[in-house]
């Protein structure tokens, strides 16, 4: 019988559904807006997709949303939708993280050679991002570090930075603009790519984390929000903190 999933993807500006079957994308939807439009829009994308493929709700074999870090405002509708999907229709609930969805936007368009390595930035405003490294097996990513929130300092070095990135590195996400213009004076090789994760992204972690039967206790779930952030010494662009300690 077929594999059917619900992905849900909110941790950004970006509100996306896709409908995984035997491991292929046979839906998918995306609204990206300068504010998030995920209350108005993510229930009838679900709806509207559903009703194209003609499935049913008690027809899903999981519901997968990503569980951060990211937005709190994105994340809160996303994991709530999802955890009533599945609640509702007694289905199985998987969590991805948002930054390993982010990255399986460049495995999706098949250009990535064994052992490339992708760090993904997730915009945490200011000069802070949320990010992680991956590495590419040939199948799937494995992680080189730990999901975390980092302060970019216009003084540091790429190295200290993102320590688990080689040379064959590439940037991406929707910080990676933002990322490159703070690290413009380090002389990186990385490529830097825009891009919003998406729920179609989902499709290889959702379909592995199917098959390990690794799912979420529905009641208990909560997505990551992150924000205690990694950084060097404290700016202090008016002096204030010299003046008080003399």
């Amino acid at each position: 019988m077929a594999q059917r999933i619900l992905a849900i993807e909110t941790s950004t500006l970006s509100c996306s559904v896709a409908l995984f079957e035997s491991g292929r994308v046979v839906h998918a939807e995306q609204r990206a807006e300068e504010k998030h439009v995920h209350a108005s829009c993510l229930l009838p994308m679900i709806d509207a997709g559903m009703r194209t493929l003609g499935w049913s709700p008690n027809g899903l074999d999981a519901v997968a949303a990503s569980a951060g870090p990211g937005s709190y405002t994105g994340l809160r509708i996303g994991t709530s939708t999802a955890k009533g999907i599945s609640y509702a229709h007694g289905i199985p609930l998987i969590a991805v993280n948002s930054l390993e969805i982010q990255a399986y936007r460049l495995a999706e368009s098949g250009d990535l050679d064994v052992g490339a390595q992708v760090i993904a930035v997730m915009d945490a405003r200011r000069d802070e991002v949320y990010t992680q490294t991956f590495q590419w097996n040939g199948t799937q990513f494995e992680a080189l570090d730990e999901t975390r929130a980092l302060v970019i300092e216009s003084t540091a070095a790429a190295a200290t930075l993102f320590p688990a990135a080689g040379s064959n590195a590439t940037v991406v996400g929707d910080a990676a603009e933002k990322t490159q213009r703070l690290m413009a004076h380090m002389n990186t090789p990385w490529p830097f790519i825009h891009a919003y994760p998406t729920a179609s992204d989902a499709r290889i972690p959702a379909g592995i984390a199917f098959a390990d039967q690794r799912f979420e206790d529905v009641a208990y779930f909560t997505p990551t929000y992150l924000k205690d952030f990694q950084a060097g010494k404290p700016k202090d662009p008016l002096g204030l903190r010299k003046s008080i300690a003399s």
